[in-house]
């Protein structure tokens, strides 16, 4: 599916990523397999399509394809969808389909595994049975304890606080012994994921205060996706509101994102303030504490 303004193009992000951390991600989806290779994931008859489907075998030396589908919301069919992709890669490929789906985004509704075909009379037709993986529930330390670098932009989507985990992997990214064109890479793949968690303006905020992850994403092909989206929705939000209202409703998510929902004085004092204050209290959000931040808006 092609990017749009309302939806930055997640999937591209993920498909680079783990097209260059295959042993990463066997070990964060498939402990114990290894990675041999890449199908085309278009399959026959109707215009369908995988995200990725993978050759791979297992310690005990059995080869089998690795089926991966990325999800950013639930979707109630994702299932149905899933099984008929397995069983239209086996027929295809007469090899042992091993299904995974990756929430990327917290959210409720999510379809439990397996899916199951009735063939009424309360009988089962068909049961297939996927793994399901979401990504907040996951300790970041799987993919940041990884020597493959390739996976560490994923510990973004991770379990921990959002804001603190994305410094962490952009420094980690920004001093990595790598290439240049590869840190580039990761440092674009890594903002346009946090856009999964953290609104557009948080995370641009974070790059103006680490200048070697700001200049790394100037030259990352997949940071220009991250800029075009960022660009159009600040448009929208200034016309909306204004050039003040976007950085009070900065300030009050990066406040949440640390000490969570704020006391109605909290609010009622950011209302109050002006541009220089607001633009104080970005700087220092991330190390004051929530004692220092009143003291800012004048609370005592």
């Amino acid at each position: 599916m092609a990017p749009t303004r309302d939806r930055p193009d997640y999937d591209q992000a993920l498909k680079r990523l783990l097209g260059r951390a295959h042993e990463g991600m066997l070990a964060l989806l498939l402990p114990g397999a290894r990675w041999l290779g890449e199908r085309s994931p278009e399959l026959a008859a109707e215009l369908r399509q995988a995200d990725l489907v993978w050759d791979v075998a297992l310690a005990s030396s059995e080869q089998l394809l690795l089926h991966i589908e990325l999800q950013t919301k639930p979707d109630p069919l994702i299932g149905e969808r899933v099984a008929e992709y397995g069983l239209r890669l086996w027929r295809h490929l007469r090899r042992p389909v091993h299904s995974v789906v990756i929430y990327l985004r917290e959210g409720g509704g999510i379809p439990a595994s397996p899916f199951v075909l009735q063939r009424g009379g309360g009988e089962e037709g068909l049961r297939y049975r996927y793994g399901v993986v979401r990504l907040w529930e996951e300790p970041a330390e799987r993919v940041l304890t990884m020597t493959e670098p390739g996976v560490w932009p994923l510990a973004a989507l991770m379990r921990g606080e959002a804001l603190a985990m994305l410094e962490t992997v952009a420094e980690r990214i920004a001093t990595a012994p790598l290439p240049r064109a590869e840190r580039e890479e990761l440092a674009g793949i890594l903002a346009v994921l946090a856009g999964l968690r953290l609104p557009r303006s948080v995370v641009q905020q974070m790059v103006r205060r680490n200048p070697m992850l700001r200049e790394l994403l100037g030259e990352s092909s997949m940071a220009e996706i991250w800029r075009e989206e960022g660009e159009a929705r600040g448009e929208a939000r200034g016309e909306a509101r204004g050039r003040a209202e976007g950085q009070r409703t900065l300030a009050q998510t990066l406040l949440e994102s640390r000490f969570g929902p704020l006391a109605a004085e909290e609010v009622a004092a950011l209302q109050r303030a002006d541009e220089p204050l607001l633009q104080t209290l970005a700087m220092h959000i991330v190390t004051d504490s929530r004692e220092q931040v009143r003291a800012r808006l004048g609370l005592t």
